[in-house]
């Protein structure tokens, strides 16, 4: 091994070391098992709560893209209709290929077996986020960055009813965390280290094609890598050997990656040109839609350039912004006093990886402007590492006041217990809609009504449906007359409220609102036809209207 070898591997053991050994300074709770703790709560509320959830607008096409996947595997590639199946083919089908096959032994409903397995993809990101944090920053960082992963709606709300978006930012955060890993056991990485972030890019592109995006992160810790390296050893030679090691050790990641994509998006190795017809057509998409933001409507590929930003301002809690600025101080104060050994310190090029994580897709968006639906639901994948960064801010805080005082920081977890108790409270009162979430800076969801879209995936057509059901099935038992059969129209995707319709219920759905008894919708610009009849209930959380069930009998002539 060279000389520049034993120094790296030297650097990367101490740190090893530290992040080992206790800190001994201020004995503190056992942080590793209250971060189990808060996994284990996770685990037990994913288990009682997914049934709870209603079929998101895109969970019905992407539910039979993953059943024609499925079918081209058990058919021997002979059926290949996934690959003609609306624009599906052009993403990958991970999360829905494997519920599909969930789905032919679950004892669960189709949908509530998809949710189930969600919540169960949503819980492994945050184990994602736990480990990345204890890697970088210790066994307390990873502490706050779980519990605040917990109180984050944006993802406990998308983990259950994103079928895209939400496992590809769990796969997404877990490659980040292996890239971090590669960096502490450079230039050697472990086999195991090459394999998990195989599996993670395997599955992030088996998702979605911009998980290419994701290589980019890591571009800042190689540049600043080869720089530093090469100031202490002067030799171009020394540093390429040292990078041919590194790089050959992470080569069992490749066919991996080949091979997982490959399985769950087989339409990108029909032809050599898919993959880049995939990935120009993610950088134009042709969606003619129009999204609400801060009370207007904008053509979505005409979105202003603080959309993005403003949007993550207001949906992450208030103390995970607090957290990103105790960071965003924390990090530059750190790089200052370490000055040039920033360039090849392992930590500090770990945190380049996750900084770029964080900032790599809002500098793409603000410069290129592409086309972006609901929310930012698109760019979930940003978030995970923002928590990251956040929940390490407010543990070098708390260390920060620990250090001038044991009352200060006792003061400090008074004020975060306060804060995470409120942000249970909104949580519970929007369940289960969490992912409409907006904090305080923004009034709330009652603030946010009207300025910007809330259940724009129309999941509270569950419960106006179910309501529905239960007024129409009092109204006929206090009845003396036969029970007739009643049409329902849907204003967003049918199978949002059909699904919940009650085989003995009378209620059958119709596409023609001029035939239907009822109707139930969302609220929003586009469903304006509920003035023609008597409003029977509304869905409503935080005072802000979701969705209503109308009377359309009292308006005919």
């Amino acid at each position: 091994m060279s000389m520049i070898a034993d120094i790296a591997e030297s650097g990367a053991n101490e740190l090893r070391r530290e992040l080992r050994t206790p800190r001994r300074r201020f004995p503190t709770i056992d942080a590793r098992r209250l971060s189990q703790l808060v996994v284990a709560v996770l685990a037990f509320l994913i288990l009682a709560t997914f049934a709870d959830y209603g079929v998101s607008w895109d969970e019905r096409v992407q539910n039979t893209y993953g059943l024609r996947l499925l079918s081209y595997y058990v058919t021997a590639f002979q059926d290949q209709s996934a690959f003609y199946y609306i624009n599906l083919r052009y993403y990958g089908g991970a999360f829905d290929l494997i519920a599909a096959a969930l789905n032919t032994v679950s004892p669960f409903g189709e949908y509530e077996t998809r949710h189930l397995l969600g919540g169960a993809v949503g819980l492994i990101g945050t184990v994602g986020t736990w480990r990345l944090a204890r890697l970088l920053a210790g066994e307390r960082a990873g502490l706050f960055v779980v519990a605040l992963m917990a109180l984050t709606p944006l993802i406990y709300g998308h983990s259950f009813i994103n079928p895209k978006d939400a496992p590809f930012a769990c796969a997404v955060m877990w490659s980040i965390y292996y890239s971090c890993r590669a960096i502490v056991e450079a230039p050697y990485p472990k086999r195991g280290t090459a394999i998990g972030f195989g599996i993670a890019l395997g599955l992030a592109l088996g998702t979605r094609v911009v998980a290419v995006i994701s290589l980019l992160y890591c571009a800042p810790a190689f540049v600043a890598y080869t720089i530093g390296r090469y100031r202490e050893s002067r030799s171009v030679r020394a540093v390429l050997d040292e990078q041919r090691s590194f790089f050959g050790a992470l080569l069992p990641a490749v066919p991996i990656v080949l091979a997982l994509t490959a399985l769950f998006w087989p339409w990108v190795v029909q032809a050599p040109g898919n993959l880049s017809t995939a990935l120009r057509l993610f950088a134009h998409f042709p969606w003619q839609g129009q999204v609400l933001f801060d009370g207007h409507l904008y053509p979505a590929d005409k979105l202003p350039a603080v959309y993005l930003p403003q949007l993550i301002a207001l949906q992450l809690p208030e103390v995970a912004l607090f957290g990103l600025l105790a960071a965003a101080v924390f990090i530059a104060r750190a790089a200052v006093e370490r000055g040039w050994r920033v360039l090849t310190d392992p930590r500090s090029l770990c945190y380049s990886v996750v900084i770029a994580a964080a900032l790599v897709p809002l500098v793409h968006f603000v410069g290129t402007r592409p086309i972006v639906y609901n929310g930012i639901r698109h760019y979930l994948f940003m978030v995970p590492p923002l928590i990251v960064l956040a929940g390490i801010g407010l543990d070098r805080t708390y260390g920060f006041l620990r250090a001038r005082g044991e009352w200060l920081s006792r003061a400090y977890t008074a004020l975060l217990a306060l804060a995470a108790g409120v942000q249970i409270a909104i949580m519970v009162e929007l369940h289960p809609y969490e992912y409409i979430y907006y904090n305080a800076f923004t009034g709330g969801v009652a603030g946010a009504a009207g300025r910007y879209d809330l259940d724009y995936w129309g999941l509270s057509l569950a419960e106006a449906t179910r309501d529905l059901e239960h007024i129409v099935a009092s109204a006929n038992a206090n009845s003396s007359t036969k029970v007739r059969s009643l049409a329902v129209y849907v204003c967003g995707d049918k199978e949002s409220a059909t699904y919940f319709f009650d085989p003995d219920s009378p209620l059958h759905y119709t596409d023609e609102p001029s035939e239907a008894d009822y109707a139930v919708g969302i609220r929003g610009a586009e469903c304006t036809w509920e003035i023609k009849g008597r409003v029977l209930l509304e869905v409503k959380r935080g005072s802000a209207l979701l969705s209503y069930a109308t009377d359309l009998r009292d308006g005919r002539s």
